[in-house]
């Protein structure tokens, strides 16, 4: 069998590999490219799983190639780093792009903090080379352990003049199931790209970093959050963003979409009524989870096409590598910046991680909540909860924080509003709470500014027997207040 082939096959089926060179996608760099690779969705089938690691064995087999130990990239390359340790009946470990920053600080999983690989050979897998940084950066933390490296496994490879050299300068070869050529050839023969796209992916080979702007498509300009945020307030003339919870029929006894209804249609349709009236729109992922990737790809592009904002409401709260994992969907979908839960402790990280793919971070600060109550109050190094979060913000450099509109019916107190802000400063504020909780929005808008203010409403807009007539009334209550 040729893998790559059957591979190429496979990914452009289940649109694990994207081609539009005539709507690039522009990718964390802010470059224009006219290719997206998931090689996540792969592991969406056991027969996909099984040829990728049919397909390494036989490049070890092929190349003479001997191994003590499989280790795989995180995460892309840990699962099908797994399954080939399991074909191969090899010990297994992963190594992180960098150290952990708590508890036994290891980079690599596997071994005991405080052993070493003690010359063993390890071949590492990845799923992904394009210009081989990261890549090799795991090369290096395994040599660093004691660990012998001379050679990477790899699901795709885009064959960049870039990466060869730097595998050739870190004496690292690399052996890839599916490469770019075979991917065109087989793009060509199964009528994914014309010839002229094809002429136009086999240019970008040659120059990916220049090909966006000799096609029209020059770098974009990487925007923080909070001037996306401004720019669309200025567009849509409001600080309304909409709340998306569609919970299903059933699922909650008061409000829920009618049943039988076709979630992505009526999100979609949800977003349409709204849009005059909001600069943002906030879907609540434990809502959409049921939404495939592609699905969810659409509606934050429904969203982006009437000039709103996308927040992924994930409210992250997990170590490293699991956020990551977060922020890569996040991205690949489209969202302008996500939420997330600081009690882990890790806000710094998550703060370059949602950074390093061109989101926003938008940490929970101050819950309107009963039950926050107790984290409000709670001593973190000699400061209150909230304190501590909102320090962490400012230190790091989140780009806005969540504080819950304040009511007669909640916690929240006027001094503590006003000590995140003398903290945070000059910073965009995510205020659920308004509508059917009650909450007072005009105190926020008080405390840190018209422009900076994200006004969420949700099940008063979404849920009213007309969301467009509900939302023009938030929108010019809210506007009201600003002035």
């Amino acid at each position: 069998m040729d893998y790559g082939i059957r591979l190429a096959e496979i990914a452009l089926k289940i649109r694990a590999i994207k081609l539009s060179p005539d709507k690039p996608f522009k990718w964390a760099s802010g470059f224009f490219m006219p290719i997206y690779n998931d090689n996540r969705l792969l592991l969406s089938d056991a027969d996909y799983r099984r040829l990728v690691s049919a397909g390494f064995s036989e490049l070890l087999h092929r190349n003479k190639i001997h191994a003590d130990i499989i280790g795989g990239t995180s995460t892309a390359g840990i699962s099908p780093g797994t399954t080939l340790a399991d074909r191969c009946g090899l010990p297994f470990i992963y190594i992180r792009d960098k150290p952990k920053d708590h508890g036994l600080r290891n980079q690599i999983e596997g071994i005991d903090a405080e052993s070493s690989l003690d010359g063993k050979v390890v071949i590492i897998v990845e799923d992904l080379i394009s210009t081989g940084g990261s890549s090799l950066k795991a090369v290096q933390a395994t040599r660093n352990a004691g660990g012998k490296v001379g050679h990477m496994l790899s699901i795709f490879n885009y064959g960049l003049d870039e990466a060869t050299k730097q595998f050739v300068d870190a004496e690292c070869a690399v052996h890839s199931l599916l490469t770019y050529d075979v991917l065109l050839g087989v793009a060509k023969k199964h009528g994914y790209a014309s010839a002229a796209q094809l002429k136009m992916l086999e240019e970008w080979r040659k120059d990916p970093f220049g090909w966006g702007a000799k096609h029209g498509f020059p770098k974009g300009e990487q925007k923080s959050f909070s001037q996306k945020w401004r720019e669309a307030v200025e567009r849509k003339n409001s600080i309304l963003c909409a709340g998306l919870d569609p919970a299903e029929y059933g699922q909650r006894p008061d409000t829920s979409l009618p049943h039988g209804a076709d979630k992505l249609k009526w999100c979609l349709d949800f977003v349409d009524a709204v849009a005059p009236f909001s600069a943002a729109v906030k879907p609540n992922r434990n809502y959409i989870k049921d939404l495939s990737r592609d699905e969810t790809t659409e509606l934050v592009s429904r969203i982006h096409k009437h000039g709103m904002v996308a927040i992924d409401d994930s409210k992250l709260a997990d170590i490293g590598e699991t956020n990551e994992s977060g922020f890569y969907h996040a991205a690949g979908e489209g969202f302008d910046a996500v939420t997330f839960a600081p009690f882990a402790g890790n806000t710094a990280e998550a703060v370059a991680q949602a950074h390093g793919k061109g989101l926003g971070l938008i940490p929970l600060v101050l819950m309107s909540n009963p039950q926050f109550e107790v984290m409000k109050n709670a001593r973190i190094r000699g400061l209150r909860g909230f304190e501590y979060f909102a320090f962490q913000v400012a230190e790091y450099g989140a780009d806005a924080i969540v504080i819950g509109a304040p009511s007669p019916t909640n916690h929240v107190k006027d001094e503590e509003v006003r000590r995140v802000r003398e903290i945070v400063g000059d910073c965009t504020v995510l205020m659920p709470g308004v509508g059917a909780q009650g909450g007072d929005a005009k105190y926020i808008l008080d405390v840190f500014g018209g422009r900076n203010v994200i006004a969420n409403v949700g099940r008063a807009i979404m849920y009213a027997r007309n969301p467009a007539k509900e939302a023009a009334k938030y929108q010019g209550m809210l506007n009201a207040l600003r002035k």
